[in-house]
């Protein structure tokens, strides 16, 4: 969800580089490795993931998985149905829930996911157009 969340705020297009299976430099080892499933790709994402990085998951995926992947294989339908779904929520009010008990713990995860992840997106394509990205 982190990814997509800055794959939209730039308004990103997919490509079809890469087609499994391929060979591509991992972003990690800077070696070159052979994907050959969608699991090779979410198992380097685990490695990104892990990788003590001062910038959030999401704009390190967001710089990341085009050189290695196609971000056909990590975004997919429901992510565009949840952020779809907080923008509803957020900008006509319209609760998640009848009360905090009712709310499902699955979107209430995924909503702040949503809201950090943009905030941090749209504060870095701020400073991007000024001229000044120092994220």
């Amino acid at each position: 969800m982190s990814y997509y969340v800055w794959h939209w705020a730039f308004d990103r297009s997919s490509h079809n580089q890469f087609t499994l299976p391929y060979e591509a430099q991992s972003p990690i080892t800077k070696k070159n490795k052979y994907y050959s499933s969608e699991d090779d790709i979410w198992n380097e994402i685990e490695q990104i993931e892990k990788s003590n990085n001062k910038y959030s998951i999401g704009q390190q995926l967001f710089y990341l998985v085009p050189i290695f992947a196609n971000p056909n294989y990590i975004i997919d339908n429901e992510h565009l149905q949840l952020l779809n779904e907080y923008h509803y929520i957020t900008e006509y009010n319209i609760p998640l829930a009848h009360n905090l008990d009712e709310a499902n713990a699955y979107k209430l995860s995924m909503f702040n996911i949503i809201k950090n992840e943009m905030s941090l997106a749209l504060n870095h394509k701020a400073n991007k157009k000024d001229g000044n990205s120092k994220s």
